[in-house]
This record gives C-alpha cells, sequence and structure tokens, in this order.
C-alpha cells in the first residue's frame, strides 16, 4: 500500500541514513517499528512511502532492511559468488552505522 510521505503522525520516530536508502524505520508514539520503502511513481513523478513491514523489534527492523536492500537490486539473477559479496556489503555498511546484530 503505497501513502504520502507527510501521513507518519507527527510524533513517530523517523529513524533513515544514506545508507539505508532508499528504506527508513519509523517508531510509533505507542512503542512499534514500521519500516518503509520511498517509492516514486506515475507521470508526474510522485513520491510515495511504502509499508514493508511492522517489525516487533529495532534489531528486527534492521535484519529486515538489510534483506530487502538485498534482494533489491537492478537485477534479479545472481551467481552464489555474486549475492554473497553482495550480502557482505549491505552487511559492512549497516555495521558501519551500528553494532546491532544483523
Amino acid at each position: 500500500m503505497l501513502r504520502r510521505p507527510d501521513s507518519i503522525p507527527a510524533g513517530d520516530i523517523i529513524i533513515a541514513d544514506p545508507v539505508m536508502e532508499p528504506f527508513f524505520i519509523s517508531k510509533s508514539q505507542s512503542g512499534g517499528y514500521t519500516l518503509y520503502e520511498r517509492v516514486v511513481k506515475g507521470e508526474n513523478n510522485t513520491e510515495y512511502i511504502k509499508t514493508v513491514c511492522y517489525p516487533s523489534t529495532f534489531n528486527s527492523a534492521l535484519k529486515k532492511l538489510a534483506n530487502e536492500k538485498l534482494n533489491s537490486g537492478e537485477t534479479n539473477i545472481y551467481n552464489l559468488k555474486e549475492y554473497v559479496t553482495r550480502w557482505e556489503d549491505i552487511s559492512k555498511k549497516m555495521l558501519s552505522i551500528t553494532s546491532i546484530d544483523i
């Protein structure tokens, strides 16, 4: 489901970083997390956000984010070495900003 970027409640915490793009995490006032993806659609290149999932913890959100980045590349055909290398690159970038186990 696509939503307008300004539809996130004002009191929610937004966790975004260039390493995470096009994804970001929000933490609601009630304590839950949401993983979003920034999407551009339509003739007017309108910006939307797409809800990816509702992880129960911040660590789960980071794991899902890394997995989504891994599987959202320009191509969907990899050999094993390319896929593992892509995962290692994403993991290193994520670990450069957090020590949470991804």
